[in-house]
């Protein structure tokens, strides 16, 4: 089974997953988490594009976040857009950004890349924090409107996920015509040998400036997704701890292979608030097993689902050649 095979079932697979689980948690709680996941599922496609297949590091995931956040917030409490429409500029606004973040910082590789991105997460809560006259400030953004299909609004939480869901799928079917296209070959190109692809003719820089803008145009509807499902928002979530995570899921879930980093944004989701009931010492076991994955398993989960079935697939490939001996 060839690679965009193996993902597009392992896809398939997880996403049908995904839709009956909802019926079997019972606690409201764990079903507002799951909705949750789902958003974060959107959000790290996109990062996978820029991280998994580009190879850049960015850690201002926060900041599109925030900002993608935001503008549907503002579009719709203040400007009377409806929710459509707004999310639409959301997506576009953050893509927008991640071209006007690109195109200077992206001639910058590794560290000082991260370190810059870094600083763009920082300044963007800054500014969301005390722009108090257009953003609320520390206050922040009440009665965000739901999804609506005409006068049918998506007020009943069960009936979010699953056009959460839906978008989410959507944009994971994007996401992976992307990685088989033309597009997809240059952003694994530069990740693999950015001097190789600048010498057969690729510009590596316009091909980073890509991948930032397609990152903020998926983060963007995740993030207007966010603000609609809890109604409110605040500049205090957006924060650098945030960016950190982000980037975690597609660790720990396995970079370059999109299953595992859908896989690690639903695990990295639910696993702290499974750990709750340590109180104290929730966070100290949660990064214990974040650093037992990225370093006992450096391929992430989805490096360890690969290595079974590769296993299985020549232990089947034994079975028949001694069965047929």
């Amino acid at each position: 089974m060839n690679n965009s095979k193996l993902r597009n079932t392992c896809l398939v697979g997880i996403f049908v997953l995904l839709a009956l689980a909802e019926p079997l948690i019972t606690s409201r709680f764990y079903k507002f988490v799951l909705a949750l996941a789902v958003i974060n599922v959107i959000m790290v496609t996109g990062l996978h594009v820029i991280f998994g297949l580009t190879g850049q590091i960015f850690m201002g995931m926060a900041g599109f976040w925030g900002i993608g956040s935001y503008i549907l917030a503002l579009a719709t409490t203040k400007m009377g857009l409806g929710f459509w429409p707004a999310l639409l500029l959301s997506s576009l606004g953050v893509g927008f950004m991640g071209l006007v973040l690109g195109i200077p910082t992206l001639r910058l590789k590794g560290y000082y890349l991260s370190i810059t991105t870094i600083g763009f997460g920082e300044i963007t809560r800054f500014i969301l924090m005390n722009w108090s006259a257009v953003t609320g400030g520390v206050f922040g953004v009440f009665n965000i409107p739901r999804p609506n299909f005409g006068s049918f609004v998506l007020t009943n939480d069960v009936h979010f996920y699953y056009f959460s869901l839906a978008l989410a799928a959507l944009l994971a079917v994007i996401a992976s015509v992307l990685e088989d296209s033309k597009y997809g070959t240059a952003f694994k190109g530069v990740r693999d040998d950015e001097l190789a692809a600048d010498a057969i003719g690729i510009d590596s820089t316009g091909i980073k400036v890509m991948a930032f803008m397609t990152c903020g145009l998926f983060v963007g509807i995740g993030a207007g997704l966010y603000s609609s499902l809890l109604t409110y928002i605040s500049p205090e979530v957006f924060t650098l701890e945030e960016s950190f995570r982000f980037v975690t899921m597609v660790l720990v879930g396995g970079i370059g292979f999109l299953p595992g980093a859908v896989i690690g944004a639903v695990v990295l989701t639910f696993l702290p608030e499974m750990l709750r009931f340590l109180q104290a010492w929730y966070l100290a076991i949660y990064g214990l097993i974040v650093l037992g994955i990225v370093i006992y398993q450096p391929g992430g989960i989805a490096g360890a689902l690969q290595g079974f079935l590769e296993r299985r697939r020549l232990a089947r490939g034994e079975e028949k050649q001694y069965g047929t001996a």
